[in-house]
């Protein structure tokens, strides 16, 4: 179950957390040397690279590619390619499956509102919408 943590409480929950995705509010900033993945840029760039070549390679294992065990922590910059439509995906889902002993740092580019994680608006095609508790190993942290 996922939980909602304080920006103080976050460089403790990190030194017992081995792995897990960290959904943080604006203005928070990560507390440990953390890898920046720009993953628009890098996951924009191999699908299109895909669809031109017309390989079935999922978006999946390209952001597994991209992402690799190289590095424990990672934040992750410029994510909205992740909530395309076109992809379906459960982003936070997707990074706990790809987060193999990894700590995944994610500035949430939508609303944040106690356990619940908002992406565009309700009214909007790409419109999603997030339980924090549905989720293992995730934290949301405030401000």
């Amino acid at each position: 179950m996922g939980t909602v943590i304080e920006r103080r409480d976050l460089s403790a929950v990190i030194k017992q957390a081995l792995q897990g995705v960290f959904v943080l509010a604006p203005n928070v900033t990560v507390p440990v040397n953390a890898s920046v993945v720009n993953v628009g840029l890098l996951l924009g760039e191999r699908m299109f690279r895909l669809k031109t070549e017309g390989s079935p390679n999922s978006i999946t294992r390209e952001l597994d590619d991209i992402l690799g065990e190289e590095h424990r922590d990672i934040l992750l910059k410029n994510t909205d390619i992740l909530f395309s439509p076109e992809y379906g995906l459960d982003v936070i889902k997707l990074l706990l499956q790809l987060g193999r002993n990894q700590r995944f740092y994610l500035p949430w580019p939508g609303e944040l509102v106690g356990e619940r994680l908002t992406y565009s608006e309700p009214s909007r095609f790409d419109f999603k919408e997030y339980n924090v508790k549905d989720y293992v190993d995730t934290y949301v942290v405030l401000r």
